[in-house]
């Protein structure tokens, strides 16, 4: 049996513990909250007005290896996270990546040491980002978009897919697998098509541009990659929060449950020393009425 004063300590450790894990938790949530409402309504403008520049001009002719599918070579971009209580997620963004079509021909990337530590791990190569953070994701954005710009251009990828976290719900995340090389996405090729037919080619043609239309392609589709870049290291940072808010919900449940225990035990090593000095004074007098 643990000695009363142990039980104290371990007691009073275990509350300051339970108190820092608790404020941890809210520091996340709330954190998470605000996230969530600042980012809510700001994509949505932005590709609204940047949908204008596709409406206007017809790219659907332009040879750019930006514009066009091809069958080159494949570069996957795994993006994890070095926060603590990653581990689990971490490991879905990279089994994920690993069985995309293609993917064990494919030339890989990650941002963060501990996906970087887990490829390493199963012996694969890859190009390793560790000075990237989605705490920082402007400077994260523009790293990133520097890298697939001149991957894309350079004719090292054909294709290039971004593989990430990303919050369903607050106590929900899924991996994700974004394609952004090449922009089909943005460029909508189809769709353009036909509201050339259905506006007819004279409106598309009154347009006058002063670049070339490959210059053009190349200005917007960096713009719309770092773009797509800032919402998905905002949707790794919310995953982040809310993985790492649900695990510490789940160290202060268990800091909780043995509070408890420790407090029973603690309660009855006392009553038990209690009862233990009572018989020892009831047995000492005795003694001393029998001496007597």
């Amino acid at each position: 049996m643990q000695a009363i004063e142990e039980l104290k300590t371990e007691l009073r450790i275990n509350r300051e513990l339970t108190e820092i894990v608790d404020a941890l938790k809210v520091i996340a949530v709330t954190e998470f909250r605000e996230l969530a409402e600042k980012r809510k309504q700001r994509y949505t403008v932005f590709l609204q007005a940047f949908a204008g520049f596709f409406r206007a001009i017809d790219f659907s002719s332009v040879q750019h290896p930006f514009a066009q599918d091809s069958a080159g070579k494949l570069v996957l971009i795994m993006l994890s996270s070095d926060e603590r209580f990653m581990g689990g997620l971490n490991k879905r963004v990279v089994d994920t990546a690993l069985t995309y079509p293609g993917a064990d021909h494919a030339e890989l990337a990650v941002v963060g040491i501990q996906g970087g530590d887990y490829l390493r791990s199963l012996k694969r190569q890859f190009t390793s980002f560790t000075d990237i953070t989605s705490k920082k994701p402007y400077e994260a954005a523009l790293q990133l978009r520097q890298f697939i710009l001149e991957t894309g251009l350079g004719g090292q990828a054909g294709r290039l897919v971004l593989v990430y976290p990303k919050p369903i719900s607050f106590l929900v995340q899924t991996v994700e697998a974004l394609p952004i090389l090449p922009c089909t996405e943005l460029l909508f090729l189809e769709q353009r098509q036909q509201r050339r037919r259905e506006v007819g080619h004279e409106a598309a043609s009154e347009v006058l541009c002063d670049s070339s239309l490959t210059d053009l392609i190349e200005y917007l589709v960096g713009t719309w990659i770092a773009e797509k870049l800032l919402e998905v290291l905002e949707d790794c940072r919310q995953a982040e929060l809310s993985a790492k808010a649900v695990r510490l919900e789940e160290s202060y449940q268990t800091l909780l449950d043995t509070r408890r225990k420790l407090t029973h035990q603690y309660h009855r090593t006392h009553h038990e020393q209690l009862d233990k000095g009572m018989r020892e004074t009831f047995s000492a007098q005795i003694k001393r009425k029998a001496e007597s």
